[in-house]
């Protein structure tokens, strides 16, 4: 184990928690949210040609390597990968390029009062990713994952009902993003690493959202102040959750096969020594591997916001359209605002046709919670919407792995979770928040 390694890790991830989590005296906010507030104040003016330019180019590119195949897009790994075969992606940059020239050159009513907080909310999300890119390396990067995954692995069996490695998948979701976690786990799966079984339960039950996700949507409603409780207050009442869908319909019946036949041999990952030594010396060795790249950092993300900023403004605008303009999602979701309502969520018939529409874009709850204006309502139903863990994205990825999962099995998970997230975010929110003060 390296002094330098171990210097490197604790300094690093020290001054990230302090950048992202203590308030400078005199402000009430943090270095990292003053940096984001200053930037978007000083974007404010031209917030929508921002959002213009954004989406036009993001759509150029697409057109030209979905359906041109021009070979600067082609040909470079980063760029196909981003733009070619999209064809999805390019109806939604379609329908999020007629909304932004509406915005800012028609006559549209209609659509331009409906789209008019998704447009703010969306510049500032690139300003809000980009800024977090570049300073989120230090809590992601060097080594506090690792010493994280030391103390966890003992419990993940029988609890979650996974082998222990699993908490590399959970740590990579809360670090990295969702998607990637649920991409490693189907690799996992196609190796016999992990059974379907054990697959199903990781993407469905252990894929905790970001933490730069979760800045975001805090953002977005004006609570970034309580990201560090409301991120912990999120994961336990989600796992709490996951505890209980694991061993329930239809998760307890999925046949525990491998792909191969008979599971791949599993390396412990143990070292020798107490748990300290153990989650140092890992923090240490992963400090030390990592370089700190700032303009990579900035155009991986810039590419990534092109698979949900536009998706957020096309499919957001007609969501609110549906919302403002007809009856029959909050009709069918009135069961469930019942549901919300019974455990404290006032005006829940207000919020369950989103909670329900969730899946298909998580960014969309906060689009109602930015008007509401009492944080025990907004951090509770964004627990509840950052606990379903069943998304349209990742979900399409698991549904692409032959073999592992269907859309009936997913369906049930997801039930089972959209309804058993209200008690739990209830009952946490008051071990949290309103018994701590």
């Amino acid at each position: 184990m390296s002094k330098k390694g171990v210097a490197k890790s604790l300094g690093l991830t020290l001054l990230g928690i302090v950048l992202f989590l203590v308030k400078i005296p005199g402000q009430g906010q943090s270095v990292f949210n003053l940096i984001v507030s200053t930037i978007e104040n000083i974007l404010e003016p031209v917030n929508a040609w921002v959002l213009f330019i954004f989406i036009g180019v993001s759509l150029f590119g697409t057109i030209c390597g979905t359906c041109l195949h021009a070979p600067f897009i082609t040909k470079n790994v980063r760029l196909a990968n981003c733009f070619v075969d999209k064809k999805m992606q390019l109806v939604t940059l379609l329908v999020a390029f007629f909304v932004i020239v509406s915005y800012l050159f028609l006559p549209f009513d209609i659509i331009n009062t409906e789209s008019d907080a998704l447009v703010t909310m969306c510049a500032n999300m690139v300003v809000f990713m980009i800024v977090a890119k570049l300073i989120l390396p230090l809590l992601s990067d060097y080594g506090f994952s690792e010493m994280l995954e030391v103390y966890l692995r003992p419990v993940m069996k029988p609890l979650l009902k996974v082998p222990g490695s699993a908490v590399i998948n959970m740590l990579t979701g809360m670090f990295v993003s969702v998607t990637v976690a649920v991409v490693m786990a189907i690799d996992q799966f196609q190796k016999s690493v992990y059974n379907r079984r054990e697959t199903v339960i990781i993407i469905s039950c252990l894929t905790i959202p970001s933490m730069p996700f979760t800045m975001l949507v805090l953002q977005n409603i004006g609570e970034m102040d309580h990201f560090g409780i409301f991120y912990l207050y999120m994961c336990v009442a989600a796992l709490l959750v996951s505890v209980i869908v694991v061993r329930l319909f239809p998760i307890r019946k999925i046949p525990e096969v491998y792909v191969g036949g008979a599971p791949a041999i599993e390396t412990s990952g143990k070292a020798d020594g107490p748990k300290w030594r153990r989650a140092l010396a890992g923090a240490s060795e992963k400090a030390l591997a990592t370089r700190y790249h700032p303009v990579d950092n900035v155009i991986s993300m810039v590419l990534n916001m092109i698979s949900f900023i536009p998706y957020t403004l096309a499919w957001g605008t007609l969501m609110k359209l549906i919302l403002a303009h007809t009856g029959i999602v909050n009709i069918l979701t009135w069961p469930y605002a019942m549901w919300m309502q019974l455990f404290g969520i006032p005006d829940a018939v207000h919020f369950a046709p989103v909670m329900v529409l969730n899946f298909i874009d998580v960014v969309m709850p906060t689009v109602l919670l930015a008007d509401v204006h009492n944080a025990a309502v907004s951090l509770r139903i964004l627990c509840m919407t950052l606990g379903e863990m069943v998304y349209i994205a990742p979900l399409l990825l698991a549904l692409g792995c032959q073999g592992l999962t269907n859309i009936k099995e997913q369906g049930a998970v997801w039930l089972l979770r959209l309804i058993l997230m209200v008690p739990a975010a209830a009952l946490m929110y008051q071990v949290f928040f309103a018994l701590g003060g």
